[in-house]
């Protein structure tokens, strides 16, 4: 798998609804924690992108070290094993 991320975070949830909205924690800057058995998939703009834009990239079992703006809508992914955190 990926390299190992020493990720200090200071606060943590479940990143949820991405079926039905783009998800973003208020304007923080964030890192994801992948929870499940596989990695995962998504579209998302990065701190440092103009808003509106994204990559795709995927995200692999554990903390990932892309600091995050906004994850895009997903309507077939159930991210029930995605976690933020800052």
């Amino acid at each position: 798998m990926g390299a190992a991320v020493s990720a200090q975070i200071s606060k943590m949830g479940v990143i949820a609804d991405l079926d039905t909205k783009n998800f973003e924690v208020s304007g923080t800057p964030f890192n994801i924690k992948n929870d499940g058995d596989d990695p995962v998939t998504l579209e998302v703009n990065l701190w440092d992108m103009q808003p509106g834009t994204y990559i795709e990239t995927v995200f692999g079992i554990g903390w990932n070290p892309e600091i995050v703006r906004e994850i895009k809508q997903n309507n077939v992914l159930t991210a029930p094993n995605l976690k933020w955190g800052c």
